[in-house]
């Protein structure tokens, strides 16, 4: 479950940016996680769960906004959105596809005082 190993970086780069702007509470952590990124949302919170547990940021809320996957065409040269999980593009129905977007988790956000 690399959802665990994940969260615990997020916390440490949470606790720089919250050092570095003189936070003394965090009320809620936003991330943007891509629909190809490979990771398990229920994972995600399980993981993020198990990291504050005992800690400053155990009354946290952590909120996941997911970011829609968009793959190219290498063969028709097209961009076009994941849909039911088909790998293929919709104009020639090649594999040869690249990601666009949607691959990366991104901390979008820290609310707190």
């Amino acid at each position: 479950m690399h959802e665990m190993g994940l969260m615990d970086a997020m916390m440490r780069m949470v606790k720089r940016i919250c050092e570095e702007e003189n936070l003394t509470r965090v009320d809620k952590i936003v991330l943007e996680v891509g629909e190809l990124s490979g990771i398990e949302l229920p994972y995600l919170h399980d993981g993020f769960d198990a990291v504050v547990h005992g800690t400053e940021w155990e009354e946290t809320t952590l909120e996941v906004e997911t970011v829609p996957g968009v793959l190219h065409c290498n063969d028709c040269d097209i961009d076009f959105p994941l849909k039911n999980q088909e790998l293929f593009c919709p104009e020639c129905f090649g594999k040869n596809l690249s990601i666009k977007e949607g691959r990366d988790m991104v901390l979008k956000s820290i609310e707190g005082d």
